[in-house]
């Protein structure tokens, strides 16, 4: 887990493209929850490799962004963008912030397919979830405010690091458990690969063109 210690300070609820995707994922995994079966709405909304490649359900890229597995999951996903999406959406505006969100969230399913295409068993597999669309506004954050501070929570101890520290040590760490992983993890690292790599790329031309940043 992390939180900020040094940002500007921007109000989360001001930024209604941020709280809508957040109150989108709770009641799409409210519905998850009242599934008698607890696997029709997955089969119905998740992403599943082989049929994308079949030329099936291409819609499930999208809707797969908003489901999630668990209560673990949609809480760590929710955290961790309620943590970096205001100062993105602010500076970017909600029309580009809801871009780059959807389309991180769309290259990441892209790269894990692709991915998955090495251990073909893997396709059949469901993947959901917001995480490569998060992964995306992470890279934005880590571009646009390096210099904001942030805490890792974790079981040992706490410490204090910079946006851009956290951004390469998470990316680079997605891709070594992605490569040597390979389908094998309950969690798609390739996904998330993807996803900051689409968020890596709005940022930069982002920045290209704002006098900002």
């Amino acid at each position: 887990m992390v939180i900020e210690v040094e940002d500007d300070k921007v109000p989360f609820f001001k930024q209604y493209v941020s709280v809508a995707i957040i109150v989108i994922n709770i009641i799409v995994f409210l519905f998850q929850l009242l599934d008698p079966t607890g696997y029709m709405l997955i089969n119905e909304g998740a992403f599943i490799p082989r049929e994308f490649f079949a030329g099936q359900n291409y819609w499930k890229i999208f809707t797969s962004m908003f489901m999630h597995g668990d209560f673990i999951h949609i809480l760590f996903n929710m955290w961790f963008f309620y943590v970096v999406a205001d100062n993105c959406e602010k500076a970017m505006g909600h029309a580009l912030f809801l871009i780059t969100y959807i389309v991180s969230g769309i290259a990441a399913a892209l790269l894990h397919a692709v991915f998955m295409l090495l251990v073909p068993p893997m396709l059949d597999v469901p993947t959901l979830g917001a995480s490569g669309a998060i992964m995306g506004i992470i890279a934005v954050y880590g571009i646009l405010f390096p210099n904001n501070k942030l805490r890792l929570l974790t079981t040992a101890r706490t410490r204090k690091i910079s946006a851009r520290q956290f951004i390469i040590i998470y990316f680079i760490t997605e891709l070594i458990y992605g490569i040597i992983s390979l389908g094998a993890s309950g969690t798609a690292h390739m996904a998330h690969v993807g996803g900051f790599i689409a968020g890596a790329f709005f940022a930069i031309l982002f920045k290209l063109f704002s006098k900002e940043y």
